[in-house]
């Protein structure tokens, strides 16, 4: 079969590297938009996960429709309340003088009465010249030290050349003032009195009705987002799964759950506080314009113009501040690296006494992030000022302008008042999505950092019409393989070997032969670069791979045991299994005997990875875990490397029953425990240099197994005779008391 071409496998770190570079490259292109097109499409491949929630969604922008209408006739109501209020009345609805009649007077016979002629205008009283001698003792010294703060003050505008203050007033001038008070008739100022009663109550109808509108909003909001993220994570999740061996060997752990956890719930912050405060300060500042382009249209280019000056700054902010926040999600990645690495290799730490030197990778992996993080952060403080600042050279110029409109008698000074109100709302509006939007670069660097996971494409995939594999029961062929990792020289090359059913070929040979690349490929973990692998005549590329991982069963020298109970662990494979047959599989694997010595019996928690148990323990629950699958084809992995002798013969004694009946694929350094293999293959450099049996290999002169196996035969018969010579001194040893004697192992042990 012609070589088939191999997808590249994603490298997260590499691919961000090479996206950032080209943003870099295009960075003055996109000085005006908010985001580059990969990160909006990694931002919109997120966002299909909002279709199932569409409702809710739309309900909850409608909800914020509402509460922006709310606000906007709010200010509505305050305009009208106060001009139908506070209005000029009409000269026949106001009594002059405090609601009195002029007082009558003395008026002789003949004399025109003064009170049907027009009352001469009052004259204001001339400014005191000092503070009045008369009144009460508290009273006067008030008055005194009025009077000393106005020549103080009047002696600072005379230093600074400044037009000089009024005086004090005197008790005079107070009485001619309140003696010009007009008030209204008393019938009109009841009707008021109803009507200011009336928009109260309107005002608080329209401020808990906005109220209830944006509390609706942000719980559906909130319960919108939260489910989303919970989608995402399972999705990515079930991604990550799906992803080849060699995915996983590119990208560290902690990097993935970095992304699965940390950035999907900055992610999720995003939705639910960016989002949701993005579209209600929006919605607000939209209610504002359309206020002030009824009250005032003119006031609308002066916003448009404070506006249009804000973008440029505020995006150019906006793009550093997203490459700082990939940069601290990054940095937060590799701290995750860090600890993960230190927690799961403590055994290794402590034995070399390197804790000093993990502390300093920490530190410095911490300090790498502190000042990403402390940049991030000023960039972050950075933008409300400028948007304030801009906001308020907005405001000092509708004043301005509005003032002088008002002066002039072109506008009201109650519609004037409200525009500036309407403005500064607006204005607040503005700086809150200017804040949304930094926000909104962080979610845009979260999204796009699982993006890049989301877009992995497995090496590894099913053909539409992938088939089942039937039950296995002729034989595995490899017609001329050939593999190499990463383009580098073949790991094995023209490889041709058929293993019938229930054969037990063992495979031998020194490190970095290609022993276990060759067991990785019969579960399909890689496709292979040219040839093919067959079961039973199918081509392992055109099977679906569940049907093909579960006719096989894997015991490694790594044994993997999850944290659970030991019942879970053993039934991993068949999450349906009884009891009986849980039990069943632990007495095959010599389990079962210190499982129920255990202090919670088959029910006691293994720990993280199986710490809990000893090599053996471990290793003999991954047996029973194979046994109770019962596949057809067994795959040993150098299963006993790792245990001691008395382990081994356990172990061993377990493997046997495991391999009975089946189709055995071993890989084994000890070629003690390969003698009653059917077939011994030795690989070199990727190419098979002999097949046959033990009795036929051993024999053979000049052989690479024959001389393998009369190295490890002589250090086999030193290390017996070493034991012999060690018996023969102990003979004239006193024996060893019952106390000092160490158990006998048991099959269970």
């Amino acid at each position: 079969m012609s070589e088939t071409p191999r997808p590249e496998v994603t490298n997260l770190v590499e691919i961000e590297e090479r996206r950032e570079e080209l943003r870099r490259r295009l960075r003055i292109w996109h000085l005006f938009l908010p985001a580059s097109g990969d990160d909006l499409r990694a931002y919109r491949s997120l966002l299909r996960f909002v279709k199932p929630y569409r409702g809710k969604f739309a309900l909850s922008i409608l909800m914020a429709l509402l509460s922006a209408i709310f606000v906007g006739a709010e200010l509505g109501i305050l305009q009208g309340g106060l001009s139908k209020i506070l209005g000029a009345p009409t000269p026949a609805e106001l009594v002059a003088g405090g609601g009195k009649a002029p007082p009558p007077s003395a008026v002789g016979a003949g004399e025109q009465d003064p009170g049907d002629l027009p009352a001469p205008p009052l004259v204001a009283p001339a400014p005191p010249t000092g503070p009045d001698a008369t009144g009460p003792l508290g009273d006067r010294f008030l008055e005194r030290a009025r009077w000393k703060a106005y020549e103080l003050q009047k002696w600072l505008y005379w230093k600074l050349d400044l037009e000089p203050p009024d005086p004090p007033q005197s008790k005079a001038q107070k009485a001619h003032v309140e003696s010009q008070r007009v008030v209204l008739a008393p019938e009109l100022q009841a009707k008021r009195r109803r009507m200011l009663w009336f928009f109260a109550i309107v005002l608080i109808v329209a401020v808990l009705l906005a109220s209830a509108s944006k509390y609706g909003q942000s719980v559906l909001m909130n319960g919108v987002s939260r489910r989303v993220v919970r989608d995402v994570r399972s999705h990515l999740f079930k991604h990550v799964m799906s992803l080849s061996i060699r995915f996983h060997q590119k990208n560290h752990s902690a990097q993935l759950i970095s992304r699965i956890t940390g950035d999907l719930e900055v992610f999720g912050r995003f939705l639910t506080e960016a989002l949701v405060r993005f579209v209600q300060d929006f919605l607000d500042f939209s209610a504002m314009m359309f206020f002030i382009t009824l009250n005032g249209g003119a006031f609308i280019f002066v916003i448009a113009g404070v506006m249009g000056a804000a973008i440029a700054p505020v995006n150019a902010i906006a793009r550093k501040l997203r490459k700082r926040d990939r940069q601290n999600q990054a940095g937060m990645a590799e701290i995750a690296i860090v600890i993960t690495e230190a927690l799961t290799g403590q055994r290794v730490v402590k034995a070399f006494a390197s804790e000093d030197r993990e502390y300093k990778r920490f530190r410095d992996a911490s300090r790498v992030a502190m000042k990403v993080q402390m940049h991030q952060r000023r960039l972050r403080s950075l933008t409300e000022p400028v948007v304030m600042g801009i906001g308020a050279i907005g405001i000092a110029t509708i004043m301005v302008w509005g003032g002088e409109r008002v002066l002039a008698g072109s506008l009201d000074s109650t519609g004037f008042v409200m525009n500036v109100l309407a403005l500064a709302r607006a204005m607040a509006g503005l700086r809150g999505m200017s804040k949304q939007l930094n926000d909104f670069q962080l979610g845009l660097a979260a999204a796009d950092r699982v993006g890049t996971v989301l877009s992995a494409r497995s090496e590894i995939s099913e053909k539409p019409d992938a088939i089942a594999l039937p039950p296995f029961s002729r034989e595995i062929r490899f017609n001329d393989v050939r593999f190499c990792h990463e383009g580098v020289k073949p790991t094995l090359n023209g490889i041709d070997l058929v293993i019938k059913k229930g054969e037990k070929v063992a495979l031998v040979g020194p490190s970095g032969a290609g022993k276990t690349t060759f067991i990785d490929l019969v579960p399909r973990f890689f496709d292979v670069d040219g040839g093919s692998i067959t079961i039973d005549g199918h081509d392992l590329r055109d099977l679906n791979l569940r049907s093909l991982r579960e006719q096989i069963g894997i015991v490694s020298q790594e044994t993997i045991l999850f944290r659970d109970s030991i019942r879970d662990n053993i039934a991993y494979g068949k999450p349906d299994a009884t009891d009986e047959e849980v039990f069943a599989a632990a007495r095959a694997a010599n389990a079962h005997g210190f499982i129920t010595r255990a202090p919670r019996g088959y029910s006691t928690p293994v720990g993280e990875r199986g710490f809990r148990l000893s090599g053996g323990e471990r290793q003999r629950i991954a047996i029973a875990r194979a046994i109770l699958r019962d596949p057809p084809i067994l795959i040993l992995d150098e299963a006993t490397s790792a245990l001691d002798s008395e382990s081994e013969a356990v172990v061993q004694a377990a493997l046997q029953q495991l391999m009975v009946g089946r189709t055995v694929i071993m890989i084994a350094h000890r070629l003690s425990t390969v003698r009653d293999a059917d077939k011994i293959v030795v690989l070199e450099r990727g190419r098979i240099v002999e097949m046959g049996s033990h009795d036929e290999l051993s024999r053979k002169p000049g052989g690479s197994y024959r001389r393998h196996w009369k190295i490890q035969n002589r250090r086999l018969v030193e290390h017996d005779a070493e034991r012999a010579d060690g018996r023969d001194e102990r003979r004239d040893e006193p024996p060893a008391t019952p106390a000092d004697a160490a158990p006998e192992a048991t099959p269970d042990e």
